[in-house]
């Protein structure tokens, strides 16, 4: 599934507060919610489309063997939940949480996901998605090599 990431930033807070999202997109108003209070993004799968997501840029230095990791609300399965996380290089050079992350269903409903990055370089967006299905997620706590992201 393709996401357009395009004229947004995200600008640092403080290394305690981790990073702060700010102008980001998502794919459909209707589908997506981010909740700032709560600190969560809600993402709603959509049959007429791929599915939706919520993106931002972002600068995050990263290295081979750092981790993602992130709660959620929702299904393991079927690829969700899931974090796209772009490289430098643009969308092909990006890497998927689901691929080879660990989905852990805490309760029905609810989980974990822990995701090693494959490859060095620099983050420079993520997507929180939900693909083609009429079912949500709900994503929480996502830290990307030590940063948290504050919606």
């Amino acid at each position: 599934m393709a996401f357009a990431v395009v004229g947004l930033s995200v600008s640092a807070a403080s290394a305690a507060n981790g990073v702060n999202a700010k102008q980001c997109g998502v794919s459909d108003r209707a589908d997506v919610q981010v909740n700032k209070k709560t600190d969560t993004v809600t993402v709603r799968g959509d049959t007429s489309t791929g599915g939706n997501n919520f993106y931002c840029y972002t600068n995050i230095p990263v290295t081979a063997g750092d981790t993602v990791t992130f709660d959620f609300l929702g299904t393991c399965g079927g690829g969700t939940p899931r974090v796209y996380l772009q490289f430098d290089g643009g969308e092909s050079d990006g890497e998927n949480t689901f691929d080879s992350g660990t989905c852990t269903q805490l309760t029905p409903n609810t989980g974990t996901v822990s995701y090693t990055l494959m490859k060095s370089g620099t983050v420079t967006a993520f997507a929180e998605i939900h693909d083609s299905d009429n079912g949500q997620t709900t994503y929480s706590n996502l830290i990307i090599a030590g940063t948290t992201i504050n919606f």
